[in-house]
């Protein structure tokens, strides 16, 4: 099956901005780490327009649940780290249209990677590889992020 894909998970998150604020203020803070520092200057620019760092932040941090769900429901073995995982391995970052896409770092990307080529590649290297499509939003105070995942065989 040369050249086709098919969806192989899809995640959704949804994220209180107000709360999000609080708790990625409160010292100590596992929000505080989950972003890398091209995510925090982003945000830091786009919040010169619109006055709320917290909102372009909580989009992003529902950017990586939202991600993790669509892996996980991917059912691509047992390396899923879970609690384990550091958060700012999974970016969001922009294309040079603007339109954000999920970058994975290493080692997590490596562990994605490899376990959706043993699951949907047949452990094959040039089997396919995933795109993750990745969609925010922020209205008043709520952020979401919908991300579907995509194998694409070669």
């Amino acid at each position: 099956m040369t050249g086709s894909s098919f969806v192989i998970g899809v995640g959704i998150d949804v994220v209180d901005i107000p709360s999000f604020a609080e708790q990625l203020a409160m010292p100590g803070s596992r929000f505080a780490a989950s972003f890398t520092g091209a995510e925090r200057r982003t945000c830091a620019k786009q919040a010169r327009t619109s006055g709320n760092e917290a909102q372009h932040l909580a989009a992003r941090w529902a950017a990586k649940e939202a991600f993790y769900k669509a892996w996980t429901a991917a059912e691509a073995g047992d390396e899923i780290p879970g609690a384990k995982m550091d958060w700012a391995q999974i970016e969001v970052v922009k294309d040079r249209w603007g339109r954000p896409f999920v970058r994975l770092h290493e080692p997590l990307a490596s562990v994605v990677t490899g376990a959706l080529s043993r699951h949907f590649g047949g452990g094959a290297v040039d089997a396919g590889h995933a795109v993750w499509h990745l969609s925010l939003s922020h209205d008043g105070p709520v952020a979401q992020a919908f991300v579907v995942g995509e194998w694409r065989r070669m």
